[in-house]
């Protein structure tokens, strides 16, 4: 994992991960432990984690089958008010060329009928004001700019 910090404050990270739950809930740490390191403040806000884990998670569930030697390219480009992600893998393209939907989940029902997923696309577009996906030689690159809110935690 690396990291560089620009002249203009802005924070890129890139990092390869292999297609397992164990490594994608390392480099989120990992990314957090760059964060603090390169002086973003710890109240960043997690909606920017939230979703990326969404994605790297559906890419490891989805596109790779929960197969263990799959690689997942990332780039992250933190700015002042923004995160660009760009993330690429080389599994399964999405059905019909396009991420999902997603819906939301009906919360209004007996825990038992909780559903146990399905509504990850929904909460990613819910997070992210742009998301475009195209797949190309074998790779599926999908990008999204997710807004920061960093919290005020001087109170």
């Amino acid at each position: 994992m690396k990291a560089e910090q620009h002249g203009d404050g802005s924070i890129t990270i890139r990092c390869v991960l292999s297609s397992t739950a164990e490594d994608v809930r390392a480099a989120l740490a990992g990314i957090n432990d760059l964060l603090i390191k390169h002086g973003r403040p710890p109240g960043l806000g997690d909606m920017w984690e939230l979703a990326l884990a969404e994605v790297l998670n559906n890419v490891v569930e989805h596109a790779y089958r929960d197969r263990s030697d799959g690689e997942i390219r990332v780039d992250l480009k933190f700015a002042d008010s923004c995160l660009r992600a760009r993330i690429v893998d080389f599994g399964a393209p999405m059905p019909g060329g396009v991420p999902p939907c997603g819906k939301m989940a009906d919360l209004d029902v007996p825990t038992e009928d909780l559903p146990e997923g399905g509504f990850g696309w929904f909460l990613i577009r819910s997070l992210a004001n742009r998301l475009t996906y195209h797949q190309c030689d074998g790779a599926n690159h999908l990008t999204l700019e997710i807004p920061l809110q960093c919290e005020d935690n001087s109170a």
